[in-house]
Parts: C-alpha cells; structure tokens; sequence
C-alpha cells in the first residue's frame, strides 16, 4: 500500500496533491518531514491543511528529515544518530503542545522510529507542562502530552529490544506499528524481528506486526487474503 508525498511549503498545494493522491492515484495516505522549513507542525500556515487531513480522513505518517544542529554535530554522523530522533520528538511535542490533536482529533498520525527520544522524555516533557504552564501549556491547557498517546501511532523501528519492551508498556499493542525504515542502513535489517523477539502475548504480537497498520490506514484484513 503506497503513501504519496505533498510540497507542504505550499499549503493549499498540499490539500490539493493530498486529495489526488488518495481520490485519484489510489494511494492510501501520505508521509511528511517533522518540520517544514522554518514552521513546526502546529504552526498556523499548516492548520488548513491538517483540518482537510482529518476532513479526508487521510492517514498521515511523519518521518524525521533536515535534521536540527546538522552544522554543530558534523561527525560521527550524530544527525543521524542525535538528530534525527531529536526532530520526531519536535514534531510530537508540537503536534501535542500546539493543540493541533485538541483542534482535529479525527487525525490519524504515526510517527516514525518509534517516535524518537519522545517516549524516553515524556516524563521530562509532562513535568515541564506541570512545572511551567505558562511556557509549555498555553496552547493546551486542558490536557497534558501523555493523555495523547491513546490518539497518536508509532512504529517498531527501535533497534532495542528494552526500549521497544517499554514502548509496548508505555503505549500499548493497539498504537504500535511494524516498521523497517527498509532501505536505509539503520532500517531493520530484518523486518519485523523486533516484535517477533519480544516475549509477548501471541495476539498483541499479531497486532503490531499487521493489526495496527491496518488500523491506521483504515483497511481490511480480508482484501489481503488469497481467496484461492
């Protein structure tokens, strides 16, 4: 099932490509970067975009791109390494913070690489919303980061089997989706190995290899079976 990709510097482009790609092409949702330029996910250029979203009820994933502090982490390929799962926890945090599931609740977003460094720092990210209200919480008071996490999805693609463990107990079965990054060298390098290698209840471990996915994109099992 393929996902299209929209040219998001240009919000009303974007709308229009989003609309051929799942009422024309017959792709089945699209993927966008944790940032776009110089705006965040929750800035007020891309609203109208995420209300024709969850109006379409296109799944959207967000993958890390354009990696922060590229410039001051040159070596090691930290971007990578530091970066990239610092920018999917950037674009959960504004996604959260930024009210954007309080305005669209119908969305139906997941996130890449297991959603970053942002399950490891929720509790950082919920005390600085306790903490410091008026800094972290004055675009969305009424709810904190973690009562979110029944309304996000996130991959496997952890490359640990402790970190996903805590990401099952964290978030559950039903939010966690089977991810590779296939082709890319931290991809899993054998999909799915993750999820079979946790010792797990047999139906939780079916739902994060396919179930969930599913969900997500709002298919039926049964179109994948082989009446033959």
């Amino acid at each position: 099932m393929g996902l299209g990709t929209v040219p998001l510097q240009d919000p009303a482009l974007a709308i229009q490509e989003m609309r051929r790609c799942l009422c024309e092409i017959g792709l089945h949702g699209i993927q966008i970067g944790s940032h776009v330029n110089d705006w965040n996910l929750n800035d007020a250029p891309l609203q109208d975009f995420f209300a024709a979203a969850e109006d379409l009820q296109c799944p959207i994933m967000i993958h890390p791109w354009d990696m922060m502090g590229k410039t001051a982490m040159e070596k090691y390929w930290l971007p990578w390494l530091v970066g990239m799962p610092a920018e999917q926890s950037r674009a959960i945090c504004s996604i959260l913070l930024g009210g954007v599931l309080r305005r669209f609740p119908g969305l139906r977003l997941l996130f890449a690489h297991g959603g970053g460094s942002f399950p490891l720092t929720l509790g950082r990210i919920e005390h600085g919303y306790k903490m410091r209200p008026d800094l972290v919480a004055m675009d969305s008071p009424e709810r904190g980061p973690r009562e979110y996490l029944d309304q996000i999805y996130v991959d496997s693609c952890v490359h640990d089997a402790q970190a996903l463990a805590y990401l099952v107990e964290l978030m559950g079965p039903d939010r966690i989706a089977l991810g590779s990054d296939y082709p890319f060298p931290l991809g899993e390098q054998v999909p799915g190995a993750g999820i079979r290698n946790l010792e797990i209840d047999p139906k939780a471990q079916a739902r994060m290899l396919a179930g969930t996915t599913l969900e997500w994109l709002g298919l039926d099992a049964d179109r994948f079976i082989d009446a033959t």
